[in-house]
């Protein structure tokens, strides 16, 4: 005859807090009746409280119910020496744990009390540690990181599986029970490298939507922005290169999928204030140095430039610095100013707004 398994006295989650603390709720709601929460839930935020604080509330006694649960939300792993004390296996040798590990895994090692359950929340912990290794064996081990592609035209974005597993979780969460073909695809090309911040588009989507049970592509292409980044470089493109038409188009397209204007304005004032660093550079080199090859530009006269213009990444900043005359990125910078002053104060559409600073851009001599 079998026997029921006990419930773990330990779990931790590992992942970004728009994913795992959602996971910790539903478990101590498995665990603890809702009317005994307010007394017999505790949160623990890492570095409001002392962590050895943890052993006396996971000893008290519960008063509602048989039951306790701790929360260590958002714990963070640190290291009081560098990483030379680790030894020839890359193993950390115990003294090495900074306080906060060390801390933790005492109380661990000491045991929960019957009845008690102490979660664990953390973005990550390094698996070479005694800390993780305790987890792995004794307690159950909730991994719920999305990965980051390393290569391919995705480099930079979370991984296709990781990604579509987080989504279809949210929208069952949302109450999405029919999903049009094409509309999850669609999702994950505008995700971002930030799984907080995509979820939360997810969570916006929805709310936008006449029937919150279904979503279909056209719903998606129509009000999920993209966070991809990927319109960050076809803009700096398009303004480096006084692309008036090219500019237009994706500022006009980003304002009307619900971009923020002062983030466009921001990514401008920024994009303007490195041209005005390259700028600065570009009248001090050789005759004709930004017409030869990248790789010959960079062995030549590159190697006498601040760290920062002596890579690919500086060669084509100079390039387009030279695209524009000094005082054309004053009046520039100067534009970005007042656009963002009138962003804040004035109730005029933004796309105007931007309209005019595109003209001072790329339109030569205005």
């Amino acid at each position: 005859m079998s026997t029921a398994q006990s419930p773990p006295a330990v779990v931790l989650f590992l992942g970004d807090a728009s994913v795992v603390d959602p996971l910790v709720h539903a478990l101590v709601d498995e665990r603890l009746a809702e009317g005994s929460q307010s007394l017999d839930f505790e949160v623990f935020r890492f570095g409001e409280r002392p962590i050895p604080d943890i052993e006396a509330s996971l000893r008290q006694v519960g008063m509602f119910s048989a039951r306790r649960c701790i929360w260590l939300r958002s714990f963070e792993e640190s290291k009081s020496r560098s990483s030379t004390s680790e030894d020839e296996e890359g193993e950390d040798d115990g003294d090495s744990l900074g306080t906060a590990s060390s801390d933790l895994l005492s109380i661990l090692l000491g045991g929960v009390p019957d009845g008690s359950l102490l979660v664990v929340s953390a973005s990550a912990l390094d698996a070479r540690g005694k800390l993780f290794k305790w987890l792995s064996k004794n307690a159950r081990v909730e991994d719920r990181r999305v990965q980051v592609e390393r290569g391919g035209k995705r480099s930079g974005k979370l991984s296709e599986d990781g990604l579509r597993e987080v989504i279809e979780g949210r929208l069952r969460e949302l109450g999405v029970v029919r999903i049009g073909g094409g509309a999850l695809q669609a999702m994950m090309e505008r995700s971002g490298t930030v799984v907080g911040e995509t979820l939360q588009e997810v969570d916006r989507l929805v709310l936008s939507l006449a029937d919150p049970t279904a979503l279909d592509v056209a719903a998606v292409r129509r009000g999920m922005r993209d966070l991809s980044l990927g319109w960050v470089f076809d803009l700096t493109t398009a303004l480096e290169q006084r692309d008036l038409a090219a500019a237009e188009s994706l500022v006009e397209r980003l304002l009307a999928q619900g971009e923020v204007p002062l983030r466009l304005c921001a990514l401008l004032a920024s994009q303007v204030g490195q041209l005005l660093v390259a700028r600065s550079l570009v009248d001090g080199l050789p005759p004709r140095a930004l017409q030869m090859q990248g790789a010959a530009f960079l062995k030549g006269p590159a190697m006498g430039l601040p760290a920062a213009f002596r890579d690919w990444r500086g060669y084509y900043r100079l390039r387009a610095a030279s695209n524009f005359r000094k005082e054309e990125l004053r009046q520039l910078h100067a534009e970005v100013l007042r656009l963002d002053l009138a962003l804040k104060s004035l109730p005029v559409a933004p796309g105007l707004l931007f309209s005019r600073l595109l003209q001072v851009a790329c339109v030569r001599g205005s």
